[in-house]
């Protein structure tokens, strides 16, 4: 198997575990000591902040999903250019257009750098 199809299918299961909500299935992706940064926090979290985020944010949205997923990959991981959308309880439905730069070291992400169109949130 190639380190582009070992990167992609890593990158696949991460969006695919994220939209049906497996907070344990995404921690499989992660690489112990794994760290997230943000460009619309502007900080960097831990492996063990970034799953209890995700596990607490499938209690404010009712769906989420990643379209348009773009991957491309590079020798020690990928990129991701999708839309992140999302459904309120209230049935409000906002696109949210993101790059993810991962960095996969042993199969696993160590590194995660999240780009999202921030205007969306003003």
């Amino acid at each position: 198997m190639t380190l582009d199809t070992v990167h992609r299918r890593l990158a696949h299961a991460l969006f695919d575990a994220l939209e049906a909500g497996d907070t344990g299935a995404v921690a499989d992706c992660y690489a112990p000591g794994m760290t997230m940064w943000a460009n619309f926090t502007m900080a960097e979290s831990s492996r063990e902040e970034n799953l209890a985020a995700i596990e607490a944010g499938k209690a404010a949205l009712r769906r989420r999903t990643y379209d348009d997923r773009q991957i491309h990959t590079f020798g020690d991981g990928f990129v991701a250019q999708y839309t992140c959308t999302v459904v309120t309880h209230q049935g409000r439905r906002v696109p949210l257009a993101s790059c993810l730069v991962a960095t996969v070291h042993d199969g696993k992400i160590v590194k995660l750098e999240e780009y999202t169109d921030s205007g969306r949130f003003r």
